[in-house]
């Protein structure tokens, strides 16, 4: 695919909640190793946790931000379940980005902080321009005041 542009993102509006999240994730720990197996969840789990949100995974799993903002297993809390994938907003006191479905959790985070450093630079970039126009309307009635000193 070499020269070929692709694009994964897509563009649609949605709300910045845990379940339009990539990084919503199920974690299962096995019994023996006490290892964690974690899974994004995929589209009809996303789906079904807006209209169920208590039946949305088996019971041996436990929801959590797989960037570490909050955890079913740790907290042991599935009553709020709702209201933290569905109602929480998350725009910008999380790692919140959008869903794309068989996209890695660490093809995600990099992206997630390429768009947050791209914003940042942009608005780096605005407040330049800002200065750069200030400074020229600056010289131009510099220049203005020497030519109404000489005449």
């Amino acid at each position: 695919m070499r020269g070929t542009a692709y694009k994964c993102l897509d563009v649609r509006p949605m709300k910045p909640i845990c379940r339009h999240c990539h990084f919503l994730s199920k974690e299962h720990r096995e019994e023996n190793t006490g290892r964690a197996l974690v899974f994004s969840l995929n589209k009809q789990e996303r789906e079904k946790a807006a209209l169920a949100p208590h039946d949305v995974v088996a019971n041996y799993y436990s929801l959590n931000c797989h960037m570490g903002v909050w955890d079913e297993g740790v907290s042991g809390s599935i009553e709020e379940r709702n209201t933290v994938i569905n109602l929480t907003p998350r725009s910008s006191s999380c790692f919140f980005f959008p869903y794309h479905p068989a996209m890695l959790f660490d093809a995600a985070r990099e992206l997630q902080k390429r768009t947050n450093e791209n914003e940042q630079m942009k608005k780096s970039n605005r407040y330049t321009r800002i200065g750069l126009w200030v400074a020229a309307a600056a010289l131009f009635f510099s220049a203005l005041v020497e030519i109404f000193k000489n005449v």
